[in-house]
Order: structure tokens, then C-alpha cells, then sequence
């Protein structure tokens, strides 16, 4: 990885152009390596349990599943600590790596920060592809159980999150131009299903709707947010306009996702309701619930997940 050099003398336009290029080449390649590392770790978890169960009869095949999205699926904080092993969201260790019985094996593509059309960039697919096609990489020597989706927060919240208000702070609901976006997310969701149909057809896909967040201002520690005041400020919001505008933002959402659901032409495709299980002590963040509130949401993709896999998790 080529590392940028931090000039220490006034820049100029041209000098500050490379930076910025520098900078972006780097944390693209370092999610590129993570990622990778992500899919040798997987590998060599299949082979060692595969192992396993010829030493140890009666072993059991865990579920395995493939994973696309955003913080909510890959959060490396801790209540809003940066501490290792940076693996806090729903489907990290602590979750439902841990929470379901027996533990499930997870490829996760997810990365915080990651915008629906990030998540399933081109390069991100790829990946997935050549993981699909090789069936030694999962553990039922076919292809992943399920895949699950978390992706359309980043699309919506952050500074562009004031395209979606209407300026003056007196409307009750998301401006209509909040449904282009969701329109940008849910054509990000009928990707992925294109790419489940070609290389992992009749694979369930299970998405979730997120829950009602609070624009309370408080960033993620230093590094990052905060993603919704601002823009309500900007907008001339209330705290309590802020809080109903964002309600409705979730219940379109969720309509979005579950009129895909619902969609004849799409096959199984689930969407686990997360809606109303983070109160407001539970965020740690604008975004990000506290880590009893990532349990939370591990219990409704456990208790989702255990309706469509009985006893296997």
C-alpha cells in the first residue's frame, strides 16, 4: 500500500488534488485487503470444521452465511470506542457469530461506511462471484445458506440527508424527493437479487428495515458523525419535527422493502422487522445502538432465521 505524505508547508491546488487521490487509492486498497483476509479466514474456518466432523462423528454442519452491507453488519466500535477485535454489529463475534446455536460460519463483505451502491459495487460483486462458483468455500460444499443484507442508512444519512427535507421545518414527513433515494437503495436491492437468481439461485435473502433513530447530535467518538442534526438544523427542524420526520423515513423503508418482498417476481426474499427494539437509551450514537442494543437486533435475525432454519441455529 503506497502511503500518503502529509506536506507540512501551505499546498497547492494540484499538490492537494494528489493528496486527496492518495488518500482515497489507500483506504480502498486497505477495505480491498480486508476483505480478501476476510475470505482466506472464511476458507480455512470451513476446512477446519470440515476436518472436524470426519475426527468427530455426530458433528453437526453449521449454517454459513454471506453477508452484504453496511455498520449495522460491520461496527468496530464498542459504545463508541475504537477497541479490538472491531467487530461489534450484528453479525460480528460477539453476535450472531456467537448468539446462534450452533454458531453460524460468516462471510461478511459488509463494511461500515459502505452506501448501498458501495456495498455492491462492482468490485465487491466480484468477490462474491468467485466465492459462489468455488463450493469448497462453504460448508455444506454447495454455496452459502443464506445471504444477508444490511445497506441504504449511508445512502440517507449524512450531509445529504438535508436533500431529503423540506427547508422551513413545518413539514410533518420526508420530502417527496426522499422516495428518489429510496428508489437508488431498492434498485441496490433488486441488484443483489440479480446476483443471487445467476449464481445462487433459491438462496434466501434476508434484509432488515433498521429502527427510529434520534438526531441528537452525538457523533461516533471522534471519527465519525454526527450524521442527522446538522442537516435538521440546516432545515429549520425541531427536535420533536426531527423525530417525526425521521419516523416516517423508517416506515418507507420498511414499505420498500417489504413491496420487494411481496413482489411476485421475487423469490425469497425476507425482510426481518427491526423496527421499535432500540429505546433511546440503547444508541450509543445518532446511528449505532449501544452493544445491548446490537443484541437486540441479533435476537429478531435469530428469531427470523430460526423460523426459516429450525434447529440449526
Amino acid at each position: 500500500m503506497v502511503h500518503p505524505t502529509i506536506p507540512t508547508a501551505a499546498m497547492s491546488k494540484g499538490e492537494r488534488l494528489l493528496l486527496e487521490r492518495q488518500l482515497r487509492e489507500a483506504q480502498k486498497q486497505a477495505i480491498e485487503d480486508e476483505l480478501e483476509e476476510r475470505i482466506r479466514d472464511h476458507a480455512r474456518d470451513v476446512w477446519r470444521q470440515d476436518q472436524a466432523r470426519q475426527f468427530q462423528k455426530g458433528t453437526s454442519v453449521p449454517l454459513d452465511f454471506l453477508t452484504f452491507g453496511d455498520s449495522w453488519f460491520d461496527y468496530p466500535l464498542e459504545d463508541n470506542l475504537a477497541l479490538p477485535p472491531w467487530d461489534f454489529g450484528i453479525t460480528g463475534i460477539f453476535n450472531l457469530k456467537a448468539l446462534g446455536t450452533p454458531h453460524p460460519t460468516i462471510l461478511s463483505l459488509a463494511h461500515w461506511g459502505f452506501a448501498s451502491t458501495q456495498a455492491l459495487s462492482w468490485q465487491v460483486q466480484d468477490k462474491a462471484i468467485k466465492a459462489l462458483r468455488s463450493p469448497s468455500q462453504w460448508n455444506n460444499g454447495k454455496g452459502p445458506d443464506a445471504i444477508l443484507a444490511s445497506f441504504g442508512g449511508d445512502d440517507i444519512a449524512g450531509d445529504q440527508l438535508a436533500i431529503y427535507l423540506t427547508y422551513g421545518g413545518h413539514a410533518a414527513t420526508a420530502d417527496a424527493r426522499f422516495q428518489a433515494v429510496l428508489s437508488l437503495v431498492e434498485a441496490s436491492y433488486l441488484d443483489l437479487i440479480a446476483l443471487r437468481d445467476t449464481f445462487a439461485p433459491g438462496v434466501p435473502i434476508f434484509a432488515h428495515s433498521y429502527d427510529y433513530p434520534l438526531a441528537s447530535g452525538r457523533p461516533a467518538d471522534s471519527l465519525a458523525g454526527p450524521w442527522l442534526k446538522p442537516s435538521f438544523d440546516f432545515a429549520l427542524y425541531s427536535a420533536a419535527g426531527a423525530k417525526t420526520v425521521l419516523h416516517d423515513m423508517i416506515v418507507k423503508f420498511h414499505a420498500m422493502l417489504t413491496g420487494l418482498a411481496a413482489n411476485p417476481n421475487v423469490k425469497e426474499f425476507h425482510v426481518i422487522d427491526t423496527r421499535g427494539l432500540i429505546l433511546a437509551n440503547d444508541w450509543s450514537n445518532e446511528i449505532h445502538p449501544k452493544p445491548d442494543g446490537f443484541v437486540k437486533l441479533t435476537e429478531q435475525f435469530l428469531k427470523d432465521l430460526r423460523v426459516r432454519f429450525p434447529g440449526r441455529i
